[in-house]
Parts: structure tokens; sequence; C-alpha cells
């Protein structure tokens, strides 16, 4: 039985008071906490280690859920590493891989993982603007979407119609890359429509529907832009929990954010975001259900 639960989270605590309820509910010992809040010494003549977090040390944690990273990696690869080591139970399942950046924080690795597991994904270029600027056109055609893998999602993706706009995000863009950022390039998948499923374990729990960011560049006049909707999937169409669920199961992800796309001539499903850390507050909103009590109860299952 998991007594004993700490939530870390790459921001302040205030993000995970959502949790505080329903663990109260649930009866559960929760401790919320932030990456900022870790702390280890190193005292005179000695060589034991331990990492503690609001002065406890993590081994009094029976399972320890990392809610988001963000930009904490060097934090979260102490945690993980000392919840390895001490045999400490970690959610998602990610962490328990050895890779030198977890797939939660690498697009490409998941991608690769994706890929690997048979997952459709729209056809995607990797490489350096350099590279994206000489083949992506001829590889992709035009129009394209170029994203970055820092996980900025819609907000660090930008479409290119023709040569000229590819010429001058790439040359707005290499200053970023200098710095570490990468960019691929992904083919524009007509879907007036992008469905979010969350997963929580084996199950999605609830799913939306959302207007596709850029339906309009090639629906104008037509019906399909005029009925974009907005709202909950309720009940979610298998064919959606089947792909989200192989998802994040690719992605090695417990509790995850899937994002689809259904191609509006065809039907095909494409998975475009397999989200470690997904917001989900439209899906409490539209679906109504209490989706950290979810979570709750799927990271403790001896208690139910």
């Amino acid at each position: 039985m998991l007594n004993k639960i700490l939530i870390l989270t790459g921001g302040p605590v205030k993000k995970l008071e959502a949790f505080v309820k329903p663990a109260d509910e649930l009866g559960l010992n929760v401790t919320l906490a932030s990456f900022y809040d870790l702390e280890f010494e190193n005292k005179k003549d000695s060589n034991e280690f331990k990492l503690t977090v609001q002065g406890k040390d993590l081994v009094n944690f029976d399972l320890i859920y990392i809610r988001m990273v963000g930009k904490r990696l060097e934090d979260a690869t102490m945690v993980v590493n000392y919840a390895k080591d001490k045999k400490i139970k970690i959610v998602d399942k990610a962490y328990e891989d050895s890779l030198f950046i977890p797939s939660t924080i690498s697009k490409a690795m998941e991608m690769k993982k994706l890929i690997e597991a048979g997952i459709p994904l729209p056809e995607t270029y990797f490489g350096s603007l350099y590279l994206i600027k000489e083949k992506v056109a001829k590889i992709l055609g035009f129009p394209f979407v170029l994203k970055s893998t820092s996980g900025k999602k819609a907000r660090d993706a930008w479409l290119v119609d023709d040569n000229e706009t590819l010429d001058f995000l790439v040359s707005q863009l290499r200053e970023r890359e200098k710095m570490g950022d990468r960019f691929f390039g992904q083919k524009l998948i007509k879907a007036t429509q992008r469905i979010r499923a969350l997963v929580v374990g084996e199950k999605v729990i609830g799913a939306i529907t959302r207007p596709t960011k850029w339906r309009k560049s090639y629906t104008k006049g037509m019906v399909a832009d005029v009925e974009a909707k907005k709202g909950a999937l309720i009940p979610v169409a298998q064919k959606y929990s089947d792909i989200a669920i192989k998802a994040s199961n690719a992605a090695d992800l417990d509790v995850a954010g899937i994002d689809i796309l259904e191609e509006d001539k065809t039907g095909k499903l494409y998975v475009i975001e397999a989200n470690a850390a997904p917001s989900w507050n439209l899906i409490k909103k539209d679906c109504g259900i209490d989706v950290e009590k979810e979570i709750l109860k799927y990271i403790t299952p001896g208690v139910w």
C-alpha cells in the first residue's frame, strides 16, 4: 500500500493546490513540493548522501509523482536517480529509463519512441535549420509546419507556405539554434479539429475537441470551417481511446495528454503530441472530471 506520496513540480507549489481536496477526500498522505525545495549537504568526514524536500529525506515517501519538470532537468535527474537507488516508486514510467534526457523533456526522443512503436505521425523531417532550409520543402512539400522541440507547443509552431516564409523563419530562429534549440518540420494535416485525450494509466478519462490552428488556410468558404467545434467528447470514441492509450504506452507515460488529428478527407488519425505534463483545466471544465482525484486513485491502487 502506498501511504506517503510526494508530488513535485518544476514551478511554484501553488500549481499543485488542486490535489489538496481530493487527497483529503481519499484519506491520502500527500506532500506537495517544488524542485526549489530540494536540498542536500556534504558533511565533514561523511560519504552519506541524503536528498531532502521540505526537510524530509525522500526515502520517507512510498511514491513520487513528477507533475511537471519544466526547466528543472538537473533537479529531476537527482530525484529520479535517488528514487531508483532507494527503490522508491516513481511516476511516469519514462523515468525508469536511463536516457540522458527523458522523452518527457525531449520532443525528438518522444517522436523516436512513437515512430518505433508504429504510432501514426505526420510525415516529419528533423535536422538543423540549414538542412531544413535545404531539404524539407522537397521532402514534405508546401505547406508544412515548422516546430521547435522545446515543448512550447502551439506557441512554437509556424505554418510555412513558401520558400520566402521559410527563409525568413530560418533567419529569425538561427540565434535560438545557437543557444541549443532544435527544430523539425511536419506535413500539414488537413484536419479542422484537434482532439486532446487525457490518459491515466490504461484509461482515457476524458477528451475534448478544439478547432485546429491553421484550418482557415485550406477551408475558406467551406462548411467544415463554419462548423468548427469546442467541447467535450462524451462518450470518447473508441478509435480515439485506442490510439491515445497506444501512444501513451509507447512514450512510457502513466499520465499523458495525447493530441490527435483526424484528417478531414480520409479519416486517418495522427498523433501530434504525447505530453507528460498536460494542462487539463479544459478537460476538467468540459468533461466534469476531477482529474487530480483520478490520478491519485490511479497511483495508489492498493488503497481501493
